[in-house]
Order: structure tokens, then C-alpha cells, then sequence
């Protein structure tokens, strides 16, 4: 049996390839290997920041085999429903970076996992939209609002409603992707970004990542409280201490041995 997800380390990054040509699509089986394969990299403390990519030059993915809908039943609707909420919801809380190289097509399902990313890099010749409207359908792994979340509600509109595919540019213009390269670059831009992780503090980064999350829903008065504490919660801690250590002493802090500790 094909492997629909590869899984590749270098050095503290690894890169996850959606494998399922020729567009990639995803299917049962593939978001079980994608939720099984972000679980392993979370357990892995070597791994600090993940890359998601397509196999090919033409297709991210073009989001799911519209076969597992084509009866129209309910029940088995809802499996997979519930098989994209767990991997793209793996994909969403790894606690290291994960960054989306978009190589081509990001619709539907496609779109949504690297939505669930923490920045989308996309190739000059990639088109990105969630047009499920026009099979009768709508998104069902978080794309409505990590969409709306991006992009604001009239955008949101347009892609969903309009079913209107973007271009990489029109993307970048619109914020919904955070960098556009030219075609074949998007998985070295992605993992230069990626080793940038390294440089960070793994638990500053966790704390972070929550506060930025909750940012949204919060009134300025809550999240100030809540940086104080997060911020508290670090100082003393063997990170943070090597971390003021390593820059007085010019040096690269050694995270990792510190997470022995």
C-alpha cells in the first residue's frame, strides 16, 4: 500500500508531504496517517517545527475524494467529518511551528489544512479557494472561520460563497497567505522559516502560541492579565534561564538540553 503521508527529519524540522496523486486528495485513510504522523512528531523532541507540502508540482491537495460523499449518507458523512477535525486539529496543536508550502491547487479540504497552519508560504502559480458550495457542500474541518479569521468576513464571502479561487498574490494581498515565492520554492522558503524555531525558547513559544490564540475573544484588561501570568510562569524556569545566559555569553542557547532538565 502507497504511503498518502511521507514523513522526512532534517535536522529539528520534518517535512510532511501529502501523497495521494495525481491531486493529492485526501481520503479516510490519509487523514488517519496525517493525525498518526503529527502525534508522532509532537512525542518527538527533536522535531521543534513541521513543513506540510504536496507530492508533485500541480497540487497541495485538492481536498477530498468527493466519492466519500457521493451516496449521500449521513452517517458515513460524519466519519469523515470527524477524521478532518482530528487531523488538521492535530496539524493545529503541535506545540512547535508548522508552516504550509503550497506547490499548486489549496481547494477545500486542501485549503483548510494549511489554514490550520501557523503560516501559509505559496508558490506564484498557486490558486486557493474552499468552493464546497458548488457540489452542495460547505467547509467542515474549520474553514469557515480560520478563513474569516484571516482574511475578515467580506473575503470570507467571496471564497466560500463565490466560490472564487484566489491567486497566490491576490492571497498575499488579501492575507491569507504570508509570503509568495516562485514555483519550486515554496518548500525551502517553508523551511528556512521552520529553522527559525530553533533560535526560540519551546516553552516561550507554548506560552505564546496560547496567548495569541485567545487573543481574539479577549477584552485588552484579560489579556494583559493573562501575560502577566504566562510571563511570570517563566521567569526562573531552566529555559529562560539559559536563554539570558546564552545571549550575555553571545552564544546560541542549547534548548534542547535544557528540556532534559
Amino acid at each position: 500500500m502507497t504511503q498518502k503521508i511521507i514523513v522526512e527529519r532534517l535536522g529539528q524540522s520534518a517535512i510532511v508531504t501529502i501523497n495521494n496523486p495525481p491531486a493529492n486528495v485526501w481520503t479516510i485513510e490519509s487523514l488517519q496517517e496525517l493525525a498518526r504522523a503529527m502525534d508522532a512528531l509532537t512525542a518527538d523532541a527533536a522535531i521543534r517545527a513541521v513543513v506540510l507540502t504536496g507530492a508533485g508540482e500541480r497540487y497541495f491537495s485538492a481536498g477530498a475524494d468527493l466519492a466519500l460523499f457521493g451516496e449521500g449518507a449521513a452517517a458515513h458523512a460524519g466519519k469523515v467529518a470527524d477524521a478532518f477535525a482530528l487531523a488538521f486539529d492535530a496539524v493545529r496543536h503541535y506545540p512547535g511551528v508548522t508552516v504550509a508550502a503550497v506547490n499548486g491547487f489549496a481547494l477545500g479540504g486542501g485549503l483548510e489544512c494549511a489554514l490550520a497552519c501557523d503560516y501559509i508560504v505559496a508558490e506564484r502559480g498557486a490558486s486557493l479557494g474552499l468552493p464546497e458550495a458548488r457540489v452542495g457542500l460547505i467547509p467542515c474541518a474549520g474553514g469557515t472561520k480560520a478563513l474569516t479569521d484571516r482574511v475578515g468576513v467580506p473575503w470570507a464571502k467571496r471564497l466560500i460563497l463565490g466560490g472564487e479561487f484566489v491567486t497566490a498574490d491576490k492571497a498575499l494581498a488579501i492575507g491569507l497567505v504570508e509570503e509568495v515565492v516562485e514555483s519550486g520554492l515554496a518548500k525551502i522558503v517553508a523551511l528556512s522559516l521552520a529553522a527559525r524555531v530553533r533560535e526560540q525558547s519551546p516553552q516561550a513559544i507554548h506560552a505564546a502560541r496560547r496567548l495569541i490564540e485567545a487573543s481574539p475573544s479577549q477584552t485588552l484588561a484579560a489579556q494583559l492579565a493573562a501575560e502577566k501570568a504566562a510571563f511570570l510562569a517563566l521567569i526562573g524556569s531552566a529555559e529562560q534561564l539559559e536563554g539570558v545566559r546564552a545571549f550575555n555569553e553571545k552564544r546560541e542557547p542549547g534548548w534542547a538540553a535544557q528540556d532534559d532538565d
